[in-house]
């Protein structure tokens, strides 16, 4: 039986031109030589090991992935004396 997974995606870096220096979203600083020391900062931020990385977009992502809860089930008709539903 396969489980429907909810994946949440959040920007932390994108590429800072020109060469391979790597910035967080939203701030100009720090800037990083690398993306390698880019993602080791994110990591000791967030904790976080999941990464999407999107280099021709210039990009890094952190996602987390989550088991989707079954859906409630139906609740059973009932019937009154007269085969009525209610």
């Amino acid at each position: 039986m396969e489980m429907d997974k909810e994946v949440q995606v959040k920007q932390v870096l994108k590429r800072f031109p020109p060469g391979d220096r790597w910035t967080p979203v939203g701030a100009d600083e720090p800037i990083f030589s690398s993306l390698t020391e880019g993602i080791e900062w994110v990591f000791q931020q967030t904790k976080s090991h999941d990464f999407l990385i999107k280099a021709a977009e210039g990009v890094v992502y952190i996602y987390s992935e989550e088991e989707k809860p079954e859906p409630e089930p139906e609740k059973p008709k009932t019937y009154n004396i007269y085969g009525e539903f209610e």
